[in-house]
């Protein structure tokens, strides 16, 4: 009867990090990592910067502990701007007012800190984005922290710097006493153009959240259960 029983795990995936590092064309190659290449010319071409707030979704059956478990990732890619660049265009701040109080907010499973390996100005920005993340208590005990060097098509990632920036990230996480382990920092490098650490990424998002997510049961196959052992 336990077959009967689906079991689901749900949860959110937010990309930070500056303008024009990337975010949104990876976050749509991360939910779809098997597109032709064809399809991948078309996001990497028709990918624009989008001032307000970008929802990705993407489903997958995960075996934990022996237990398959249909895993969901929700990513909420938020513009990267936190200064106004006209009239028109909304700010990072502005479209977080909107959604702060959204529950998919409350409790972050992954927390992608993203850079552009080609703009140093995009890897110092990186504390400024932890320290937001801090704040909004976006970061507790089942949230993984990765940080993404991206655009390495173009230039290679120091892995030196990489080491550092991890401690440093650590260092804050322990000032604000925060139960996370140095484990749950993870680091990546990704290229959207070769597709490079995308399927990486994706696994290891997947595997965090059917481990640590929102867990769920199928109420349907509850009821079929009740049924029958009522009979």
């Amino acid at each position: 009867m336990t077959d009967e029983i689906k079991y689901y795990a749900t949860g959110s995936v937010i990309p930070l990090g500056d303008g024009f590092t990337g975010k949104s064309v990876l976050s749509r190659l991360v939910v779809n990592p098997k597109i032709s290449d064809k399809e991948l010319n078309e996001v990497l071409l028709k990918t624009r910067k989008s001032y307000n707030i970008e929802l990705e979704f993407s489903s997958e059956e995960v075996i934990t502990y022996d237990q398959p478990i249909i895993t969901t990732l929700q990513l909420y890619v938020f513009p990267g701007q936190r200064q106004k660049i006209s009239d028109k265009s909304t700010t990072f701040d502005e479209i977080l007012n909107i959604f702060d109080c959204f529950p998919a907010l409350l409790k972050v499973s992954v927390l992608l800190l993203i850079y552009d390996v080609t703009k140093e100005h995009t890897l110092q920005s990186l504390e400024m984005w932890l320290r937001f993340a801090l704040v909004k208590d976006w970061i507790y005990k089942d949230t993984l922290i990765v940080l993404v060097s991206n655009k390495t098509d173009l230039e290679p990632a120091n892995d030196e710097t990489i080491k550092q920036v991890r401690d440093t990230i650590y260092s804050y996480i322990k000032d604000h006493k925060l139960p996370v382990s140095k484990e749950q920092i993870r680091t990546i490098k990704t290229s959207c153009v070769k597709m490079e650490g995308i399927e990486e990424l994706r696994k290891m998002s997947l595997e965090w959240i059917a481990e640590r997510g929102i867990r769920g049961v199928g109420i349907r196959d509850i009821e079929k259960l009740g049924e029958e052992e009522e009979e």
